[in-house]
């Protein structure tokens, strides 16, 4: 049996699977809540961009995730994977304020679930 798989190098697989994690209150305010600094679409956006090139990587989607309460850092790993599931990216990239109040073990752990899952969670900083 042939291999039909067109042949994409490694940059080309990476790039089209990049995406950003925006997080926005509402749509009227179109902002992250006040607490992780109200951002906007815009900023999220320019920051994640700015961690892509970085590595070398070019930012592809923006994933929109909706407030979720202030502690509640489960509910926020389940939303990623549900949006995840939706929307699949190697790369992860969530600007850095989106974890205000989350230690470095709480990161970790997300990053180890996310890996688990397919894809490497990079927290932006600015």
């Amino acid at each position: 049996m042939r291999n039909t798989n067109t042949n994409k190098t490694g940059s080309d697989r990476r790039d089209g699977e990049v995406s950003a994690l925006i997080l926005i209150e509402n749509t009227l305010t179109g902002r992250s809540p006040a607490r992780l600094r109200s951002l906007t679409v815009d900023e999220q956006r320019e920051i994640a961009e700015a961690e892509a090139a970085r590595y070398g990587l070019n930012l592809r989607h923006l994933i929109t995730l909706w407030d979720i309460p202030r502690w509640d850092r489960r509910s926020r790993l389940i939303k990623m994977l549900d949006c995840l599931k939706d929307q699949p990216a190697h790369t992860l990239i969530v600007p850095r304020p989106l974890y205000c109040g989350f230690t470095k073990t709480a990161i970790r752990k997300h990053q180890r679930v996310l890996e688990r899952h397919g894809t490497t969670l990079l927290v932006a900083e600015q």
